[in-house]
């Protein structure tokens, strides 16, 4: 049974390797069992290549013709996302941070018209409205910037930055 890798992946890349030039020699360039090699080649077991690992088996694919290097290219293309999910992240807190300010200005705005003589109830009820929008604008970016503290590595949303809504 073949099973479906995903694109990019180190998995899909050793597989394709060892699709080139075999399990064995796979497993003899880098000076592990062929059973470790064939765990790499799969998404559902742990462990990867080592960085010498990986380079050893991306210059056997192309000394037996390949093209390219199919591990540094998965590791360049999860690099370039990685940098675009930090990107796209940090844009969302600009974002965030633009509401806030608009938020908090009108809260800020009502709170002071309270202030004036014959202020009515519907006045302060505003002022607590719009206050707490503002509040809850602020503890969304509370959420997001305690996210760019998340270690490197760790997966899902937040990792870098990551949807917090």
């Amino acid at each position: 049974m073949t099973k479906p890798r995903p694109a990019l992946t180190f998995a899909q890349a050793v597989t394709r390797i060892a699709g080139l030039i075999g399990y064995p020699e796979a497993a003899r360039l880098v000076g592990r069992s062929e059973r470790t090699v064939r765990y790499w080649s799969e998404d559902d077991q742990d462990g990867e290549p080592r960085l010498q690992d990986a380079l050893s088996l991306d210059l056997a694919w192309r000394a037996a013709g390949g093209d390219g290097a199919p591990i540094l290219d998965s590791y360049a293309a999860q690099l370039d996302v990685a940098f675009a999910d930090d990107l796209a992240c940090r844009l969302e807190l600009t974002t965030d941070i633009g509401l806030a300010a608009q938020d908090v200005g009108e809260a800020i705005q009502h709170a002071l018209a309270v202030t004036a003589s014959g202020a009515s109830p519907a006045m302060v009820h505003r002022a607590i409205a719009e206050t707490e929008e503002a509040r809850g604008r602020l503890t969304s970016i509370l959420r997001r910037l305690a996210s760019f503290l998340k270690p490197a590595g760790v997966a899902g949303a937040g990792s870098v930055g990551g949807a917090q809504k």
